[in-house]
């Protein structure tokens, strides 16, 4: 059976992984727009060897992702992982400062020290636990046929006791009484492209899970994961072909039948797209694309600079009008005038990114789509940014040895919906059995999707479980795979 992906994202490369180990047989072929695997999981090069990672960052779940990819036939000791602790500092405009800690007793007295709030914190974690095991089991980890699924009596008796009608920072009202407390356990939406102040409540159970098990590292950066897989595929004879341009998704007779690379047909028995799926669905034959909204956009600073940074591996930079800065981006258009910063610092704990003597560092901030560097320079956004980071390291202007700047357009020319950094935003109706499904279309067989902007949802492990369902999917339908793969499906 041959069977294609339309990106080698990390959903493609771990399905891919799936796929072979339980059926070495299959003839599997990965087409690729650019010349490396990984999508967003991908790694920005200077000019003195130095890497630091160009998307993801945060490794949560890691328990999951372990477990993940010892289903797919990986090693334990094939991807390092490093627990990063303290998980983080988040600086407010005030002065403010606390540390998030893994341990709970440490976090409350963290949290009793700085705002009073110790018990209100063992509260919001002895609740989250329950309302996380409800969330992941029901509406996270499972496909939905239709849409109407979601509307079962217990279903929505479930989301009404997860309060999902509320917002993450709306929900958080229920346990702080201190604003800064209610942006620091909300904030995390921006993680998969999303306003505090308007994404659902189910989404704000990722500061728990964060909290409880902690914020870690993968040793060479995030973006080695991706070769990781690369190099395993290769090894079961899985067939790469990269800087392919796919024009077309063919459909006959409403089966997927193959597809067109590079203004070339190419016959396969089933096909699985993994770009953003707004803009997968425009290559399906017969298929008339729908409207989504894309997710925010993201101003991305790449540093390499001479000597140690003083500063912790991740740090949350916050202004003092959180809720304000969140509206002049999602509902105004433009740029913040004291934007939230994310500052990134891995050479603290990983030598093999940066020459001797060097390190990196990775700046990310919110910001609109649609941007341009000199829409961006004409607010003098940047310099804003490294003028903040002086504050804390006040010779790093002059320590600087190469920047390199990533916009919302840069996002789009990439390949990303409308220069959205994390696929469709995360809202109630882009949601669960509202998002595209991995099998999208009810009446097109054969033809399959994973990626962020595909159900379950964006992050690494999160896709990696979209890519398990997937494939649970393709078995489901296509059984014979899993008995005979010698046969075509095309034969059945």
């Amino acid at each position: 059976m041959n069977i294609s992906f339309v990106g080698a994202g990390v959903g493609s490369l771990y399905a891919a992984l799936l796929l072979t180990k339980r059926n070495p047989s299959l003839h599997i072929t990965i087409y690729e727009k650019e010349a490396r695997v990984g999508g967003r999981l991908n790694y920005v090069e200077f000019e003195n060897g130095a890497k630091v990672d160009e998307g993801p960052t945060i490794v949560l779940l890691p328990s999951k992702l372990k477990q993940q990819l010892i289903e797919a036939g990986l090693s334990e000791d094939e991807v390092e992982l490093l627990e990063v602790d303290p998980l983080y500092r988040l600086r407010y405009q005030d002065g403010t400062s606390f540390y998030k800690y893994r341990d709970i007793e440490r976090q409350a007295d963290e949290i009793e020290r700085t705002f009073g709030e110790g018990d209100a914190f063992r509260r919001y974690m002895s609740q989250k636990k329950e309302e996380y095991q409800i969330g992941f089991n029901t509406f996270l980890d499972r496909s939905y046929a239709s849409k109407t699924e979601l509307f079962e009596p217990k279903l929505l008796l479930l989301l009404m006791r997860l309060k999902a009608y509320e917002s993450a920072h709306g929900n958080m009202k229920r346990f702080f009484e201190d604003e800064r407390l209610r942006v620091a356990y909300s904030l995390q939406t921006l993680y998969i492209g999303g306003n505090p102040y308007a994404t659902p409540s189910l989404y704000g159970l990722i500061p728990y899970r964060e909290q409880e098990e902690g914020v870690w590292y993968v040793k060479g950066g995030y973006f080695s994961l991706a070769t990781t897989m690369e190099n395993e595929l290769k090894r079961r004879g899985v067939r790469f072909v990269m800087n392919a341009t796919v024009n077309r998704v063919h459909v006959t007779d409403g089966v997927a039948n193959g597809v067109t690379v590079n203004d070339e047909y190419v016959p396969y028995d089933a096909v699985i797209v993994n770009g953003d799926f707004p803009l997968m669905e425009r290559l399906v034959d017969g298929v008339t694309p729908k409207a989504y909204e894309p997710s925010s956009g993201t101003l991305l600073l790449y540093f390499t600079v001479k000597g140690e940074l003083d500063l912790p591996i991740h740090q949350f930079d916050l202004p003092n009008d959180f809720e304000g800065s969140m509206r002049t981006i999602f509902e105004d258009g433009k740029l913040s005038e004291y934007p939230a910063m994310y500052t990134f610092n891995p050479s603290r704990m990983d030598e093999t990114l940066a020459p001797d003597g060097t390190s990196v560092l990775y700046v990310l901030v919110p910001v609109p789509r649609k941007l341009e560097r000199e829409d961006i320079e004409a607010q003098g956004t940047i310099d804003h940014l490294v003028g903040r980071i002086e504050v804390l390291l006040p010779d790093f202007r002059e320590r600087v040895i190469e920047m390199k700047v990533r916009t919302p357009m840069d996002a789009e020319r990439f390949g990303l919906f409308e220069g959205g950094s994390f696929g469709i935003a995360p809202k109630l109706s882009q949601s669960a059995a509202f998002k595209p499904q991995a099998r999208p279309f009810s009446k097109i067989e054969r033809l399959y999707a994973v990626g962020a902007s595909v159900h379950p949802c964006g992050g690494v492990p999160i896709v990696m479980i979209g890519s398990q369902l997937l494939v649970k999917k393709m078995e489901e339908e296509m059984g014979a795979i899993h008995r005979d793969d010698t046969r075509s499906v095309s034969s059945m």
